[in-house]
C-alpha cells in the first residue's frame, strides 16, 4: 500500500455521518476510496457484505475489486459489493418486480433497441430523419434523469417540439411496458420510483447498506443523487469522491449542481479536499489552476505538486490543420529520437472525433503507429472500408471477404440466395467465389438477369486488374468514377452534413493514396503496382493498429478526444485545434456552456506529466472552403511566465 499523505489519511479515516472528498487531478482517489473500503473491515468492524462502492465504469470497478481482494485476501470475493450505478440500479428493481407491475423475464433495451422503437412511434405522425429520432430520445432520457414521469413532462412542457415529445415518451414508455423491457435510464428511473413509493423495500436496503462510497461523484445525474440520498437516508454514512473542476458529462445528464445539492441538504457534511497533485509537473499544475481559476467554485481548491517545475508549455501556430498534423507529428519523432522515449508515452488529444483524419493520414505516411481511442477511425469508417475492400480484392482475386464486402455495394441486384449459391458451389468446387462467378455450369443455374449482373460485374473486376497494374496511381479514383459511388452514397445518405462529412473522408483516402506513392518514388525506383500492393497491405496492418489494446503494453501514439482521455495520464501531450469555435465548440452560440468548456480543456492539460504542447491554425477548412481562424480564448488566460509561444 504507498503512503498516504495527511490530506488522504484525513479523507480515509472520515467514516461517520456525509463525507465529500474533493479530489483534484492526478491526488489518488482510487487509491482513497480502495483504502476506505479496507479500513471500514479491517479497524472499523464492518462487513464486506455491508459496504457498496459505486463506479462508473466496468474498468474501474474490475479495478477497485482487484486491489481490494489484493490487500484483504480472506474476505469472500462475491461479499463485496463494487458496481456500476445501473447495476444496483438493476437489483433494486429485481427485488421489487411486482411494485412497477413488470415480470421476471424482463429484458434490456440497448440504444439500437430504443431508435427501432422510438422510430416506430414517430413513424405514425411524422416525417422523421436520425437527427429528429435522436432529439426525442434525449429529450426522454433528460426526463427519466431528472425522475420525471410522462405525465409530469406533459405538464411541465411549453413549446411545441416539448409537448409533443412528451406524448412520444409516455407511448414510448408503454411500449417498454407491454415489452416487459427497460432502457438504461429506467434502471434509475425505477429504483428511484420504489425506494419512495415501496417502504419495506427501502428499509430492506437501506439496512443492507451500512456504508456507501461513490466514485466521479461530480458525473452523477439528478436521478443518481436521490438514489444516493434515499439509500442513506437513515444512516446518512457515506462518501462521495469527485472534482467539480472535471464535470464534462452535461450532454449524457451530469449536473455539477449536484454538489450545490449535498450542501443544501447535508448541513453537518464533511468537506476534504485532497489537492496535491501525483502526476504532473510545477509548470502543467500552475496553468491548470490559472486557467480553472476563472470558473466560479463552490468549494476552491488549486492543485499543488513537489515534483520538479518542468519545461514552459510550447503554443504553436500553424498555417492550417495539415501543417498542424505535419508539425506535431515531426515535433514527436524528433523528441523521441532525442530522448529515448516510447510511442506510448505520448497522447494528440482533440475536442471532436473528426480532428483525427487529418492526423491519422499524417501518421499513416510516416509510418507511425497509433491507435484512436474511444472513436472510430476514419479508415474504418463504412463508405471508406468498401473503397479498401475494392483494392484488396482487385490486388487478390482469391480474397472471399472482400468480395462479399464488394459484391453488392452498391447494390447490383445480385440477391441473398445468389450469393448464397455462390458460397455452397464454391464449396463443392474448391474455387474462390469470383472464379464461381465466371463458371459456366454455375451461371447456368441463375436467371437471365441475374446471369447478365455477374457475366458484367466480373468482366469489370478484369478490366479493373489491368488498368491496376498499368496506373496504379488512378485505380482508386477509376474504381469511384465507374461504380458512381459518391451519387449511390447521395442516394442512401439524406442529411447533407453527414454526406459532406463522408465525401471529405474519401477524398482523405485518396490524398493518403497519391501521398504514399509520392513517397515511395522518393526512396526506391519500385514499379508502381508494387507500391500499391505495399499501400493496402499498409491498410490492413492499420486495422490490426486500430484493434490494439490501449493498455500500457502497447508502443503507439493515441488519438482520443479529452472526454476519452479522462481518468488517463501520458509524458507527453498534444492539445490540438485550440481555435475560438473549434475549442470552446461554438456549435450553438446560444447553447455553449463555457464553464464546462473551460473544464474540458482543464481535464486536457492534466493528463499531462512533464511535457505539454498547445496548437492552433491561422486557417482551416470547412467542406472544401478555408475560413480564417482566431486563438482560442482560453490561451489567453494562462500565465504567460509558463508558455513559449511559437
Amino acid at each position: 500500500m504507498m503512503y498516504l499523505n495527511e490530506q488522504q489519511m484525513h479523507a480515509v479515516n472520515t467514516i461517520n455521518g456525509p463525507c465529500l472528498i474533493l479530489a483534484g487531478a492526478g491526488s489518488g482517489k482510487t487509491t482513497v476510496i480502495v483504502k476506505k473500503i479496507i479500513q471500514l473491515i479491517k479497524n472499523y468492524g464492518y462487513h464486506e457484505k455491508g459496504i457498496f462502492a459505486i463506479a462508473f465504469t466496468n474498468k474501474s470497478v474490475q479495478e477497485m475489486k482487484q486491489r481490494v481482494f489484493q490487500e484483504i485476501k480472506y474476505i469472500n470475493q462475491n461479499n463485496i459489493n463494487i458496481l456500476t450505478f445501473h447495476a444496483l440500479g438493476m437489483k433494486i428493481i429485481s427485488s421489487a418486480l411486482d411494485a412497477i407491475g413488470y415480470r421476471p423475464n424482463y429484458i434490456l433495451f440497448d440504444k439500437m433497441d430504443q431508435r427501432s422503437l422510438i422510430k416506430k412511434i414517430v413513424s405514425n405522425n411524422i416525417c422523421y430523419d436520425y437527427t429528429v429520432l435522436q432529439k426525442i430520445l434525449l429529450y426522454i432520457s433528460y426526463q427519466k434523469n431528472n425522475i420525471i414521469s410522462p405525465k409530469k413532462a406533459r405538464k411541465k412542457s411549453i413549446t411545441h417540439f416539448e409537448k409533443i415529445s412528451s406524448q412520444y415518451y409516455h407511448e414510448y414508455n408503454l411500449r417498454l411496458k407491454q415489452y416487459n423491457a427497460f432502457d438504461l435510464d429506467d434502471l434509475i428511473y425505477f429504483a428511484v420510483k420504489i425506494l419512495m413509493k415501496v417502504d419495506n423495500i427501502k428499509k430492506k436496503w437501506q439496512n443492507s447498506i451500512k456504508y456507501l462510497l461513490v466514485d466521479e461523484y461530480q458525473d452523477a445525474n439528478y436521478g443518481q443523487y436521490k438514489l444516493i440520498q434515499l439509500l442513506t437516508e437513515r444512516n446518512k454514512n457515506f462518501t462521495l469522491v469527485g472534482d467539480d473542476d472535471q464535470s464534462i458529462y452535461s450532454w449524457r445528464g451530469a449536473n455539477d449542481q449536484n454538489i450545490l445539492l449535498l450542501k443544501r441538504d447535508y448541513l453537518d457534511l464533511q468537506v476534504i479536499k485532497m489537492e496535491r497533485n501525483y502526476r504532473s509537473s510545477k509548470r502543467i499544475l500552475n496553468v491548470a489552476n490559472q486557467l480553472i481559476s476563472n470558473n466560479v467554485h463552490i468549494f476552491s481548491k488549486r492543485l499543488f505538486s513537489n515534483l520538479e517545475n518542468g519545461v514552459k508549455i510550447q503554443v504553436l501556430k500553424l498555417k492550417n490543420e495539415y501543417e498542424e498534423a505535419k508539425e506535431i507529428v515531426n515535433n514527436i519523432l524528433s523528441h523521441k529520437s532525442q530522448h529515448q522515449w516510447c510511442y506510448k508515452d505520448y497522447a494528440i488529444l482533440y475536442r471532436t472525433n473528426k480532428q483525427s483524419k487529418v492526423f491519422e493520414e499524417c501518421l499513416f505516411q510516416n509510418n507511425v503507429p497509433y491507435v484512436i481511442y474511444g472513436g472510430n477511425s476514419f479508415f474504418l469508417q463504412p463508405s471508406v472500408k468498401i473503397l479498401i475492400s475494392y483494392l484488396k480484392f482487385i490486388i487478390n482475386q482469391n480474397d472471399n471477404i472482400s468480395f462479399l464486402n464488394i459484391i453488392n455495394t452498391p447494390f447490383r441486384k445480385i440477391g441473398k440466395i445468389t450469393i448464397k449459391k455462390i458460397i455452397s458451389f464454391a464449396q463443392e468446387q474448391d474455387k474462390s467465389y469470383f472464379n464461381v462467378l465466371k463458371n459456366k455450369k454455375f451461371l447456368d443455374t441463375v436467371g437471365k438477369n441475374t446471369k447478365a449482373v455477374c457475366i458484367i460485374f466480373s468482366s469489370w473486376i478484369e478490366e479493373i486488374v489491368i488498368y491496376a497494374k498499368k496506373y496504379p496511381r488512378k485505380v482508386l479514383l477509376k474504381i469511384i468514377y465507374d461504380i458512381n459511388y459518391e451519387q449511390w452514397l447521395s442516394k442512401i445518405i439524406k442529411i447533407d452534413v453527414f454526406f459532406q462529412s463522408v465525401k471529405d473522408n474519401i477524398n482523405t483516402l485518396l490524398t493518403t493514396m497519391l501521398n504514399f506513392f509520392n513517397k515511395f518514388e522518393k526512396k526506391n525506383k519500385k514499379n508502381e503496382y508494387t507500391t500499391l500492393v505495399e499501400l493496402v497491405n499498409q491498410l490492413i496492418l492499420h486495422d490490426h493498429y486500430k484493434n490494439l489494446s490501449s493498455s500500457k503494453t502497447s508502443d503507439v501514439i493515441q488519438l482520443m478526444t479529452i472526454h476519452a482521455a479522462k481518468g488517463l495520464e501520458f509524458s507527453s501531450v498534444y492539445i490540438v485545434g485550440l481555435e475560438e469555435g473549434c475549442f470552446p465548440y461554438l456549435y450553438k452560440k446560444k447553447n455553449i456552456n463555457l464553464s464546462e468548456e473551460r473544464r474540458l480543456f482543464y481535464v486536457a492539460i492534466t493528463r499531462a506529466r512533464k511535457k505539454l504542447t498547445l496548437s492552433f491554425c491561422s486557417y482551416k477548412y470547412f467542406y472544401g472552403i478555408m475560413k480564417s481562424m482566431k486563438p482560442s480564448r482560453f490561451l489567453f488566460e494562462l500565465p504567460k511566465c509558463d508558455l513559449v509561444w511559437k
